[in-house]
């Protein structure tokens, strides 16, 4: 059986051989080649199911059943063109991958890939190739929570037509070490070639080497996504970015130097459905203009440095489910209108100065800190 098994790797290998020498890398292949770029990059990696966690709940191994005989079209993972059959999407998150993605892997041989999506995996540290940045076609690309490492290459910032970049949690979860960085270079390359992009997650990313100023935060107005948790920013931030119209999710937690004020936010409307701010160094008075925020769900600024009344137009925020301003130095009159907003779920208001009566049902119908 080993030996039956060894010719037939050799086989694969010998075919893969013919097909580089007969097609330039940034030919079209066959589908009979894209099936065996597909196989040659499975054999490259081992599966192991420790490979998908901490962070999958639910994994398989989706190579596990691929077939040498088959048509790749049809494999757990696999989306092909209905006309061309070109692969043109690649799913293999939380699929039990271990390895190393190296720059000649064949994977890169698929240039027609619009959606590429590895995250779960344990690619053992490996660089983030500079070859990424040849899947011209490519509108989602997810590397997250696999264990890449290393400086993002600039090459990423060629993928002009990304709606989607996820490199978020590629850290260490025993030291807490984050394994990928972004420089200023990469990183104003990045926001300026990529205008299509709605979402841009970086979590657990270094990122101190970039200063959060207005030329450096100039993001697209199509952004929907900006999630830079813990990502070691520093400085002055800028609050154009609260202001981007499309902006629905921004996470700027656990950056203990950044700061900033909401007191010059002059939100007369958004779409905003989650913001968090907790542990970092913002700071001053929260604006009345803060109830304008009308699609407002969870709202994090714990543990920050603001002072003064909580606005009583936080009344007005009829969509929130979560609302955590504790670990402040808020001081006055509690809103009794916060207690009465009809989707409310969980309160943290806990370590502050506030003062007032508490209504007494809340203690029975909400999770509540004060």
């Amino acid at each position: 059986m080993g030996k039956c098994l060894s010719w037939k790797y050799f086989s694969l290998l010998l075919s893969l051989l013919f097909f580089h020498s007969q097609f330039p890398v940034s030919s079209s292949l066959s589908s009979n080649s894209q099936c065996s770029a597909l196989l040659h990059f499975n054999h490259s990696l081992s599966l192991d199911s420790y490979a998908s966690l901490p962070f999958c709940e639910n994994s398989y191994p989706k190579t596990g059943s691929w077939k040498e005989d088959k048509d790749c079209c049809t494999w757990d993972g696999v989306v092909c063109d209905n006309s061309t059959r070109h692969v043109i999407a690649l799913d293999l998150t939380c699929s039990w991958l271990s390895g190393s993605i190296h720059s000649n892997s064949t994977l890169f041989l698929l240039r027609h890939l619009r959606t590429l999506n590895l995250a779960g995996n344990y690619f053992n540290s490996s660089l983030i190739s500079p070859e990424f940045g040849k899947f011209q076609s490519l509108t989602h690309l997810n590397l997250s929570d696999s264990y890449f490492s290393g400086e993002i290459p600039y090459e990423i910032s060629q993928l002009s037509s990304l709606v989607s970049l996820d490199l978020s949690y590629n850290f260490d979860p025993f030291s807490r070490l984050q394994l990928l960085s972004i420089k200023a270079p990469v990183w104003k390359r990045v926001i300026g070639n990529l205008t299509q992009l709605r979402e841009l997650l970086l979590d657990r990313t270094d990122m101190s080497s970039i200063t959060p100023n207005s030329s450096m935060m100039n993001l697209s107005s199509s952004l929907t996504t900006l999630s830079l948790y813990r990502c070691n920013l520093q400085g002055k931030f800028e609050i154009n970015i609260f202001h981007l119209p499309c902006i629905q999710t921004l996470d700027l937690g656990y950056n203990l130097e950044l700061e900033g004020s909401l007191s010059k936010c002059n939100w007369s409307s958004s779409s905003l459905k989650f913001l968090s701010l907790d542990s970092t160094s913002f700071s001053g008075e929260l604006p009345d203009f803060i109830g304008n925020l009308k699609s407002l769900e969870y709202l994090d600024l714990s543990t920050c440095n603001f002072t003064g009344a909580i606005p009583t137009s936080m009344g007005n925020l009829t969509q929130i489910i979560n609302l955590d301003l504790s670990y402040n130095s808020f001081n006055g009159l509690l809103p009794l209108s916060i207690f009465d907003l009809p989707n409310l779920f969980s309160l943290h208001l806990d370590n502050n100065q506030l003062v007032g009566p508490l209504p007494y049902h809340v203690v029975f119908h909400r999770r509540l800190e004060i």
